[in-house]
């Protein structure tokens, strides 16, 4: 079963499986969010999803965290 970025809790250390669109995936590769466990910091209730990696956070639109199928880590 895919899991969506959007459906992931805060604290909750996840990994980016799909992103469907080249030029997102290509801007979250360049910045390091694709190669590895990526924390969710915060999300707000029909508003965008707070991610860090290495002391740097992202927000990313509610729509596009829809489309994004991540992988739980333990």
């Amino acid at each position: 079963m895919d899991t969506a970025l959007a459906d992931a809790d805060p604290g909750e250390s996840i990994e980016m499986r799909d992103v469907p669109d080249d030029d997102t995936r290509a801007r979250l590769l360049r910045l390091g969010f694709l190669d590895g466990p990526v924390e969710c910091r915060r999300q707000l209730t029909n508003g965008p999803v707070i991610l860090r990696r290495n002391g740097t956070e992202l927000a990313l639109g509610s729509a596009l965290a829809d489309e994004i199928t991540i992988d739980r880590h333990a």
